[in-house]
């Protein structure tokens, strides 16, 4: 008989390291064979945090780190404690000092409906005609697993999708034209528009709606989604400071910045 922990065990496991702080030595247990076991994994721990759950971050998945016929994007819960509006002086960010630790400029949706049961059979145009806000964002992608990305989509998708907070920025007109520069600690590392996002913001959107419809999950008005990673995936460690501005690219217009400091969560065992 195996020792290895069950989906519920893997999950109560994760739970424990977020809501201590700590970080983990890696994933604790067998990595999820497929998408199904590793969504088995999330909803066990979706169902033992103890928050409000806001939103969904939409993570790429390349195609050498997928099954053929698998959809390209992943989601993982965002929670409230953790999805912070920019509309004062930068934000503390938590993450995990020996886990993983990253921040992501982003373009957010956020839904103004509550949404059919469309059997999960939506598509980008059909997504891009639903009640929605555009704005702009900052990803705290944190783990208590250090190497979380290196063991690939599955681990991932089962702890919470490498989520860790959300900073929600101002309403946008449109992606179109639009460039999200980031730096952090004064420096840029990188820029990006929407069609950085493979497919299109709408595909991943769409995507990640049928996942969520193929697990059970409704969706109601108010849902934020985090499109994906526009300038890239930026390592950052605590006491570090992240800035997004926004760029008009056809009228060289400087737009809104959000900002935020990284502190560090691992507590003393």
């Amino acid at each position: 008989m195996s020792d290895e922990p069950t989906a519920t065990g893997i999950a109560e496991l994760l739970v424990a390291a977020r809501r201590a702080g700590r970080s983990l030595g890696g994933f604790p247990g067998a990595a999820p064979a497929g998408m199904t076991e590793a969504y088995r994994i999330q909803d066990a721990a979706i169902a033992l945090w103890s928050d409000t759950l806001v939103g969904w971050k939409i993570g790429y998945i390349a195609p050498e780190r997928r099954t053929p016929g698998e959809p390209d994007r992943l989601v993982g819960p965002i929670w409230s404690r953790g999805c912070h509006p920019s509309d004062g002086p930068p934000v503390e960010a938590g993450v995990f000092a020996d886990g993983f630790a990253a921040v992501e400029a982003e373009f957010l949706v956020r839904l103004a409906q509550d949404l059919p049961d469309h059997h999960g059979a939506w598509t980008a145009a059909e997504v891009a005609e639903l009640e929605q806000q555009l704005l702009v964002g900052i990803e705290v992608a944190s783990s208590p697993i250090p190497d979380i990305n290196a063991l690939g989509p599955t681990v991932i998708a089962a702890d919470f999708g490498n989520n860790n907070g959300l900073l929600i920025g101002p309403e946008l007109g449109a992606a179109a034209g639009i460039e999200l520069v980031c730096s952090i600690d004064g420096e840029p590392v990188g820029e990006g528009a929407a069609a950085n996002l493979p497919g299109g913001l709408h595909h991943g959107l769409a995507t990640a709606l049928n996942v969520l419809a193929d697990r059970g999950h409704s969706v109601r008005a108010g849902t934020v989604f985090a499109t994906g990673a526009i300038t890239g995936i930026h390592p950052i460690r605590p006491g570090q400071h992240c800035r997004v501005d926004v760029r008009d690219r056809s009228s060289g217009d400087e737009g809104p910045s959000l900002e935020l400091w990284t502190v560090d969560l691992d507590q003393p065992s």
